[in-house]
């Protein structure tokens, strides 16, 4: 009994500490961020997307909060949001989750919902996670996307020499991850700078914890998502272009974001299986820096891709416009 009253004070004071965290971050602003987990300073794409597109124009008074799933939805209730956005982060359909999914899209009390899943309904939009994270800014333009689109395409985008061989970060041993590491080690030494597998410091020595330039310096970036789900797609796959690291990958049914990027690039693999057709793959490429860049330098994102980035900004925030209208 008092085992479980502690648990339930450690849960409750973890809970406090995050909303007290999370309002800290959000002070001054008319969004607010609510049932968040840890603080990022990305977490603030939707908050600067809203005030800096000046989509509160005109509404001083109205309050919009942000919701995740890291506590009860009925703390809403102490909340005083005149708008409520339901953003699904994680993949609501794994175990342990499912209870999320898809609850808040008749709820009255939640005017908008945002996830990774494919789904025609007037209170969701699909606004998949990796573009609110490193790459994308929510103040972008057409242009602005097209130029990045560009850039991270080009062959001056990729190199063969002055690059280890791969970075492998990750927090968590979700299912194969040990066995990825294990036959990825039998072709060069794989630096993980994360909790899992620690081995490596430089990046936060050497790059003081800028992910974006310390993939630079890597060929392969090992970018497993944490479960797999058709349509969740994070932000690792992205940051592994960004940094022109050839991506090595699983995740959204080995099919991810067809409509935008190129999976002719990208070397897939099966968590927990042999993957042997891939590791020869790699091995491969590892050791011909001709055959590394030719695979390197093929476009990373498909013909149309800013097209359809585009459509996502325009998606929300014509919604956006729309409920803070009627607010």
């Amino acid at each position: 009994m008092l085992k479980r009253i502690h648990n339930k004070y450690k849960y409750w004071a973890k809970i406090l500490e995050r909303r007290r965290i999370a309002a800290n971050a959000t002070k001054g602003h008319q969004i607010h961020m609510y049932n968040w987990c840890n603080f990022w300073p990305q977490d603030m794409w939707y908050i600067d997307f809203i005030e800096k597109r000046g989509l509160l124009q005109g509404k001083p008074k109205i309050k919009i909060g942000i919701y995740s799933i890291f506590a009860p939805m009925w703390l809403r209730i102490f909340d005083n949001s005149d708008i409520r956005i339901f953003q699904a982060r994680e993949n609501l359909h794994k175990p342990g989750m499912n209870n999320w999914i898809h609850q808040f899209i008749d709820d009255s009390q939640i005017n908008l919902s945002i996830g990774f899943d494919y789904i025609t309904h007037p209170q969701y939009l699909r606004i998949p996670f990796w573009l609110t994270w490193s790459i994308f800014s929510p103040t972008d333009t057409f242009n602005d996307i097209k130029r990045k689109i560009s850039q991270m395409n080009a062959p001056e985008n990729h190199s063969y020499i002055n690059r280890n061989f791969a970075a492998f970060l990750s927090s968590h041993d979700d299912i194969g991850r040990k066995l990825i590491y294990e036959q990825m080690s039998t072709i060069g030494q794989v630096h993980c700078d994360g909790r899992l597998f620690h081995n490596n410091d430089d990046l936060k020595t050497l790059y003081n914890d800028d992910k974006l330039e310390y993939l630079k310096h890597y060929r392969f970036n090992i970018t497993p998502e944490n479960t797999n789900y058709n349509g969740y797609v994070t932000e690792k796959l992205f940051e592994a272009i960004f940094s022109g690291c050839i991506p090595i990958y699983h995740g959204s049914d080995n099919h991810p974001e067809p409509n935008v990027l190129n999976q002719d690039a990208i070397i897939f693999i099966e968590m927990g299986k042999e993957n042997t057709q891939a590791l020869n793959l790699i091995q491969e490429l590892n050791s011909d820096e001709k055959k590394y860049m030719e695979f390197a330098c093929q476009p990373r994102f498909i013909s149309g891709a800013e097209d359809v980035i585009w459509g996502y900004y325009e998606q929300l925030e014509n919604k956006l416009k729309e409920i803070i209208k009627d607010a």
